[in-house]
């Protein structure tokens, strides 16, 4: 358990063994810091993916364009 289940001013959440009450402010203080960093790892992950996918849109972006002009040049030699 951390070191908040010993201060004095926090009080055990029913039913939470992670979770206490400041009993000043009434705020719920969450003390599973393996939990912690493994939400903070997931949010790193889905960061990196959602940078991937924007990278990935900008590519098809600029191959949809590449591909609009050489339609045209070739359409215009025809012609």
């Amino acid at each position: 358990m951390s070191k908040f289940a010993y201060e004095k001013g926090h009080a055990k959440v029913e039913g939470h063994s992670t979770l206490l009450r400041d009993e000043s402010s009434n705020a719920i203080v969450n003390t599973d810091i393996d939990g912690y960093k493994a939400a903070v790892r997931r949010k790193k992950v889905f960061q990196l993916q959602r940078d991937e996918i924007n990278t990935i849109k900008n590519e098809m972006s600029e191959i949809k364009q590449l591909l609009g002009e050489i339609l045209e040049r070739t359409n215009g030699k025809i012609s």
